[in-house]
């Protein structure tokens, strides 16, 4: 169990941070991801100070096994490892918890079948298909419907597709094989006599067998909807991934299994990755488990594989160096498809995307892509960072209870590596931004000087110094409307952030943008105080690349590397001017 001391962040002085500072950056990467931040002196303060809360956390752990793993993706090795091995364990399995140690999945199994998807886009899926276009059997379950053509108590198949299956928005009744008739004195409960027309005889735990594809298509039609296709009531999914399975089969003419490791295990060299249970060697099995074996038969889609954490950092790899997925396919997967009545969670195509403001010194959103997975004994965190290029990877086991660690625990411990170690990858990133970028540059033939400045006075780059053509660019900028034809002198300036523009950039050039503001943070406290929705007035991603000259943004920027990779130049875009860096 997570004690309460161990919620106070590595930072504390985070809460004294000057902020956002008035500034509304758009949402992403505000500097590039470092690509060596192993190097840098907070990494190594911040892993001492995360290894001994960790040692602190696991020391009642009699029963509970973990390993986690943090990593770069520009770096070959994991940039923080920790595990865990309890004393009391089952000699059948591994007796010392490494990174190749293997753990099961549960839910995180999910994330194969919406990738086998967006990978057969060659062969004409697309995720707006109805389901039945691939499974036409599905259209036959409504015969066993409690009321034929009712949406009360029949899913209309054609309208369920494959984005809305890999969403959890296709409404589709959650499960079949949790069903508990069997497991449970009926009486105790309340529960009616068990009707043996709907019992299924099959489960794949509790010492029953497990279910195949024929009991889905005999039993699932007698479950109700859960709700109507695309609800605002988002309602979480197991059988939509088997479901997609029989999609990947009818599409390939391959076993679901072999698609996966074709495609995606063998190229990504995942060699400890399973569909069914592997030898007991290689894995961690907790004391008297039963999970451990546990076959979920056709639903093992949605949660029955087995992996570890360098199994899932080659997997994390490959999707964010876009090895699987073109980049803008991978894009478009990391993006949200709908929100849920928590305002720190959006749901994406398998990914849970918690939402923070608490992490980084200034305060700004971060997103985290995640798909977290429990099976009774077993817990898996896998966290997508796509701001810092970043991975974590937490995996645990044991039978749980009080002093020990559970889905609460584990999702705390996840929470408790980004918050201690996210900060010190960003001021990786700040160290590597200062020498890559920062600096004056000048073009003394139009008498224009532009001064970049990594500081902590908000997010991105500060320019600090902005004329052009001998004008003080911050004093004569009227923001977005139409310029009077004689500029006033405005005070207070214009104060002006830099960002990447996310993969804009080839080998010699790379797209920034620039956000300028007047607005101090007391004025924009003031202006979301008059609104009924949370910071109201950071409209950024309304305002880029809105005011143009010659047809050439005002906010463009565009820097340049000479020989070596070294920033050399930068050309402020809409005024036309190349400006040299000095010192290069």
């Amino acid at each position: 169990m997570i004690s309460s001391h161990t919620l106070i962040p590595l930072f504390p002085a985070l809460a004294l941070a000057t902020g956002l500072n008035g500034h509304c950056p758009p949402l992403g990467p505000v500097l590039p991801a470092p690509h060596h931040p192993s190097t840098h002196p907070s990494i190594s303060t911040a892993s001492t100070a995360l290894r001994a809360l960790l040692d602190d956390l696991t020391t009642p752990y009699q029963t509970s096994a973990l390993a986690i793993g943090v990593k770069s993706i520009h770096e070959p090795d994991l940039l923080f490892e920790y595990t865990h091995t309890p004393p009391q364990r089952d000699a059948k399995g591994v007796q010392e918890v490494d990174r190749d140690t293997v753990f099961r999945l549960g839910s995180l199994s999910k994330v194969f079948a919406p990738l086998a998807l967006l990978m057969l886009r060659d062969r004409g899926v697309r995720l707006e298909d109805s389901v039945t276009k691939y499974v036409p059997e599905l259209k036959g379950l409504g015969k066993q419907a409690r009321e034929e053509g009712s949406a009360v108590w029949e899913v209309d198949w054609e309208e369920i597709t494959l984005g809305g299956l890999a969403s959890h928005m296709a409404g589709i009744p959650s499960d079949l094989i949790t069903d508990i008739t069997p497991f449970v004195n009926q009486s105790a409960y309340g529960y009616p006599e068990a009707n043996s027309s709907r019992l299924l005889g099959c489960a794949g735990f509790f010492g029953t067998p497990a279910c195949n594809k024929t009991a889905f298509f005999e039993h699932f039609g007698q479950r109700p909807p859960a709700q109507v296709p695309f609800s605002p009531q988002t309602v979480y999914s197991n059988i939509a991934f088997p479901i997609l399975s029989f999609v990947v089969e009818a599409v390939t003419n391959q076993s679901y299994v072999d698609f996966v490791h074709d495609n995606i295990w063998k190229p990504t060299n995942m060699t400890r990755t399973f569909a069914s249970k592997p030898d007991d060697s290689l894995g961690f099995i907790p004391a008297n488990d039963i999970w451990w074996p546990a076959d979920l038969g056709f639903e093992g889609p949605n949660g029955g594989y087995f992996s570890t954490l360098t199994d899932l950092h080659r997997l994390a790899d490959a999707i964010l160096h876009h090895r699987l997925l073109p980049p803008v396919q991978t894009r478009k997967w990391l993006k949200p498809v709908t929100a849920t009545s928590s305002t720190g969670l959006l749901i994406g195509q398998r990914w849970e995307i918690f939402r923070a403001e608490n992490i980084t010194s200034d305060g700004r959103l971060i997103e985290l892509y995640t798909k977290t997975g429990d099976l009774i004994s077993y817990h898996a965190i896998l966290v997508l960072i796509p701001d810092y290029d970043l991975v974590v990877t937490v995996l645990v086991a044991g039978p749980g209870g009080v002093g020990e660690a559970g889905t609460a625990e584990t999702t705390g411990i996840m929470s408790r590596v980004v918050e201690m170690l996210v900060p010190a990858v960003e001021e990786a990133g700040k160290a590597e931004a200062e020498r890559g970028y920062a600096g004056r540059y000048v073009d003394r033939d139009t008498n224009s000087t532009i001064t970049f400045a990594v500081d902590d006075n908000g997010p991105g780059m500060a320019i600090t110094e902005y004329i052009i053509r001998g004008v003080d660019v911050p004093t004569t900028d009227p923001g977005s409307t139409l310029p009077p034809a004689t500029p006033p002198r405005l005070d207070p300036p214009m104060r002006y952030r830099l960002y990447p523009a996310t993969g804009s950039k080839s080998e010699r050039e790379e797209a920034w943008r620039a956000v300028g503001t007047r607005a101090t943070a007391e004025e924009v406290e003031m202006r979301d105080g008059q609104l009924v929705w949370g910071m109201g007035s950071c409209v950024t991603w309304a305002m880029m690349d809105r005011v143009t000259y010659n047809l050439l943004a005002r906010d463009h920027f565009v820097f340049g590397r000479g020989e070596g990779g070294r920033v050399r130049g930068v050309e402020a875009v809409g005024y036309g001017v190349r400006l040299e860096r000095e010192g290069y």
